[in-house]
């Protein structure tokens, strides 16, 4: 079962743990940052379609503070490696 799996995520990934709700009772400093960057994280009770989706929009609005629209940088326009 889900709740289950939920104890499984203490202490472990910040993003395993932000499906449980003590991670935004117990991290303060992660807490900060999902204000400071006005992120729509929260924990989620129960897990299906409707929640699959929800968690997608969340890691696409973390993977823009990583990676900014316009940032990436195609293929042929990246410097060879250097060895």
């Amino acid at each position: 079962m889900y709740a289950d799996k939920l104890k499984t995520y203490a202490n472990s990934l910040y993003w395993n743990e932000t499906l449980r709700e003590d991670c935004y009772k117990s991290k303060l400093d992660f807490a900060a940052f999902i204000k400071s960057n006005k992120l729509e994280l929260n924990f989620l009770p129960s897990f299906g379609p409707d929640e699959v989706e929800t968690r997608q929009k969340q890691l696409f609005a973390l993977s823009q503070l990583i990676w900014p629209a316009g940032q990436v940088v195609e293929e042929e326009e990246r410097p060879e490696p250097r060895l």
